[in-house]
């Protein structure tokens, strides 16, 4: 600081020599104390911090492998670059506050939830695990330290900034490094993404609940088990391969031989009576989605899915119909746009251009028109399911978005719960918009203890809501449009849609046949 002054003295010394200020000035200026007002910007502060993250990686291998005029390759800091993508800076400052709102309140719940107690119990190993991964235990262990030496520094008390969910949201505490392992063990976290389904556009990424202490994206890099989410993509296939919306189906508790006498249970243990197709998706009935998925054919299921964007691997077991494939947020949104746009494919599409410091193009993306990225599905097919995924909304999982978020436009999707509570999801979407969620803990044994506070309904569904309610209420975006309608069915198609949801036992009798057979008589004459 010292030699900082002398040489700052200097500088004014000479702008008196050079007629920029006057002597007196230089005096005074001179006598005053250093005034450093350093501000150091975090990689985590600002907008989309996980998505410039994944920007970055990106850009980074683009750069190895292009050159300037020099012969040299570009540098992404210092070449003074211009990035441009596709995400809205207000739907991405709606989608992390509808994630901060949301996860605020659930942690406090969860907290409250746990209280006195830990989800892994006596089993300490997530604990060590953690400690392991940590920056601090590698840099340790680089420096040769004994397991001894490495225990009694993470059990020393020292001062740090802490998360929390407040104003600040972060709190100066004295705790030892091995309590704050503890303590950010107990977060759930979460991911959100938001796509234009026709332009294939991604308009909002929010990565987890803060950047700066949980740098892994729940967006790209996280496979976690779907749940229920999965169940369009099977009753599609179901569709495609002549099942109809009103085929009924027994919900009974059924052992598969063929897999170790394996019986899938229903979230709620109610069995008895017949449920259609459409209403089985409606209630998320597990009991149907396994026989149809033996209908379909899993082969069959497996084929659709990836066509329609799933890109990891996924097991040909009859299981993947309750969701236990682990897929990432971005694969599900990526296919839920097939649903929303027709049946047509819908990669995600975020960087558009990269210009040179002087504005010359050096890379452009553009994403091609909808119907011209291959047909995942067939129209028809695409538009029942939308249809049945409204009811989803309308009646089933999915209705607290109306009599909570007082969400009135049409709206479809689907919840998801994985087993025990672990995974939390809803993946919905309007004409306009498809939006993905994921809650869940970093660690698979941090979850709510029962399906009331654990269902994706609960868990993932809000920030959903949050997000399109404060979407549909910046007149920036929308203005005074009105959200948009989704294309209907044909009439034939939506005659085979109308029937009862569910029949009870013992009152399934030949009305119901006779309803059924109407319809499919009906939906002849209409395409006669």
């Amino acid at each position: 600081p010292e030699k900082s002054k002398v040489r700052r003295n200097v500088v004014i010394e000479q702008m008196a020599k050079a007629d920029y200020v006057k002597a007196a000035e230089a005096t005074e200026w001179k006598k005053r104390p250093l005034d450093l007002k350093y501000n150091n910007k975090s990689q985590s502060e600002g907008l989309a911090p996980y998505f410039r993250d994944v920007l970055k990686k990106e850009l980074k291998d683009w750069c190895a492998k292009n050159k300037k005029s020099d012969g040299t390759n570009y540098n992404l800091y210092t070449d003074g670059l211009k990035i441009y993508t596709t995400i809205d800076s207000k739907m991405q400052a709606h989608a992390e506050k509808a994630v901060e709102e949301h996860m605020t309140a659930l942690q406090k719940d969860f907290f409250t939830h746990w209280s006195g107690r830990k989800p892994w119990g006596t089993d300490n190993t997530i604990i060590e695990n953690a400690k392991k991964s940590s920056d601090r235990y590698k840099n340790l262990k680089a420096r040769g330290k004994s397991a001894s030496y490495i225990d009694a520094v993470f059990k020393k008390p020292v001062k740090m900034d802490v998360f929390a969910w407040n104003a600040e949201q972060t709190q100066e505490r004295t705790m030892s490094p091995l309590d704050s392992i503890i303590y950010y063990q107990m977060f759930l976290n979460a991911g959100f993404m938001a796509m234009d389904p026709l332009s294939s556009e991604v308009v909002a990424w929010v990565g987890g609940i803060t950047h700066k202490h949980f740098k892994y994206d729940h967006v790209s890099d996280s496979k976690r088990q779907v749940g229920s989410t999965f169940k369009p993509i099977v009753y599609a296939a179901a569709l495609q391969q002549g099942a109809y919306p009103c085929d009924y189906y027994d919900n009974d508790s059924i052992s598969y031989e063929a897999y170790d006498n394996w019986t899938p249970k229903n979230a709620d243990s109610k069995y008895g009576g017949e449920y259609s197709l459409q209403g089985a998706l409606a209630n998320s009935v597990n009991t149907v989605s396994v026989q149809l998925i033996f209908e379909a054919g899993i082969e069959n299921v497996v084929n659709l899915a990836k066509k329609m964007g799933i890109v990891s691997d996924l097991p040909e077991l009859p299981s993947i119909a309750l969701g236990t494939a682990e897929l990432t947020l971005q694969e599900m949104v990526s296919a839920y746009c097939v649903f929303a746009n027709g049946g047509y494919k819908s990669p995600p599409f975020y960087l558009k251009k990269v210009t040179d410091k002087n504005g010359r193009k050096l890379l452009e993306n553009k994403a091609p028109y909808y119907r011209y990225r291959g047909e995942a599905m067939e129209e028809k097919v695409a538009l029942q399911m939308t249809k049945m995924m409204e009811a989803v909304v309308d009646s089933g999982t999915g209705r607290r978005l109306r009599y909570r978020y007082n969400l009135t436009n049409e709206i479809a999707g689907k919840t998801g719960t994985t087993q025990n509570q672990t995974d939390g999801w809803f993946i919905g979407f309007t004409p306009e918009l498809v939006g993905g969620v994921w809650v869940g803990g970093e660690n698979r044994s941090v979850r709510f203890r029962d399906i009331g506070l654990g269902q994706g309904a609960n868990m993932a569904l809000p920030i959903w809501g949050k997000f399109m309610d404060k979407v549909y209420k910046d007149i920036d975006i929308y203005g005074s449009k009105r959200p948009g309608t989704f294309k209907n069915p044909t009439d034939s198609d939506l005659a085979l849609m109308e029937c009862p949801f569910y029949i009870p036992e013992g009152y399934y009798d030949n009305s119901t046949t006779i309803i059924y057979d109407g319809a499919k008589n009906l939906a002849k004459n209409l395409i006669a």
